[in-house]
């Protein structure tokens, strides 16, 4: 593993780093589906050198950061290799866990790759002590939060990523219609990816593929979930999977709207959050109705899923997932 103390943007980190790894990479971002695309380009990176199995802590105000400390694991004698993926959810790491930031930083293991992801926290933590101590072991990505109005560069981009090319006037409509909603736009992108390869897209070509689009998508899938219809939310998910969506995407889905859950008991309110009225209220409701514990729980269980979808467990995604719709 290098170290080697690096600050990059999005693009620079995917055209600079290739298959090289490190031992301590932090990404700060608002959206789960921002740290997601950074995590599973260092995890297939981390794969081949050897890093084969993945841990995953989701922290809170006590949660015990002793898996840090080397002195407190029965290392084997083949040195086991982990990625150990560390979640702050719209809180810092609070004393306890900076100080032991701080001390692991000084003396990284070089059987573990760590991976910090910093959600939705405010700006001032990216200055804070131990966010200086991880940029200066390891890599840090800040990634800007995708406004309405930077949609269109961002759908651009995107659409470049999976060789497809969109113009002006037909981004500006995909924009419009996904409401700012990114993993909406990206169902929208894969799809026309499929049905246009390497093909010129304008106006009239997304007006048509918009108006033919699932009868079921992720914004449906994203609300049935939160108003706790499991019925539905089944439904929903075998359709997109019958339809060709794939698990990450179906997962994402899932995951932000747990996150928005979570953020809503912690700060007691959905002012934070982005979205039409009818979405914060479904958020409002469910969240007078479900526990920290559950919340941990599923956010565990996405974990768990990340992992089988990147090879790195045995369980089946697919079925992962229904459970999970079904239990939270």
């Amino acid at each position: 593993l290098q170290v080697k103390k690096m600050r990059l943007n999005r693009d620079k980190f995917f055209s600079e780093t290739g298959d090289e790894v490190q031992n301590i990479y932090t990404f700060f971002a608002d959206e789960s589906i921002q740290i997601t695309e950074l995590s599973d380009h260092v995890i297939e990176a981390a794969k081949k050198h050897g890093f084969e199995e993945k841990q995953t802590f989701i922290i809170s105000k006590d949660t015990d950061w002793s898996f840090l400390q080397t002195t407190n694991e029965n290392l084997d004698l083949f040195g086991s290799k982990k990625i150990i993926e560390i979640k702050l959810i719209g809180i810092g790491p609070g004393n306890k866990g900076s100080k032991a930031i701080k001390e692991y930083c000084t003396n990284p293991d070089e059987n573990k790759l760590l991976i910090f992801s910093a959600e939705r926290l405010e700006k001032k933590a990216q200055t804070s002590a131990w966010a200086k101590s991880l940029e200066d072991t390891g890599t840090t990505i800040i990634e800007s939060p995708i406004h309405i109005s930077s949609m269109p560069k961002w759908i651009s981009k995107r659409a470049s990523d999976l060789d497809i090319e969109i113009d002006h006037d037909a981004i500006n409509l995909l924009s419009e219609k996904t409401e700012g909603n990114l993993l909406a736009t990206i169902q929208e992108l894969i799809k026309l990816s499929l049905l246009f390869p390497s093909q010129g897209i304008d106006f009239k070509m997304m007006e048509k593929s918009i108006s033919n689009s699932f009868s079921y998508g992720i914004f449906d899938l994203s609300n049935a979930f939160v108003a706790g219809d499991k019925k539905k939310t089944i439904k929903i998910i075998e359709l997109l999977k019958s339809e060709g969506t794939q698990p990450p995407l179906i997962l994402w889905a899932l995951s932000k709207e747990i996150y928005n859950l979570y953020k809503v008991i912690e700060e007691g309110s959905s002012r934070n959050i982005w979205g039409p009225r009818h979405y914060l209220d479904l958020l409002s409701q469910r969240a007078k109705n479900i526990s920290r514990s559950k919340i941990k729980s599923a956010l565990i269980d996405i974990a768990e899923i990340d992992s089988a979808i990147k090879g790195l467990s045995r369980k089946n995604p697919w079925q992962s997932i229904r459970e999970l719709a079904l239990n939270f």
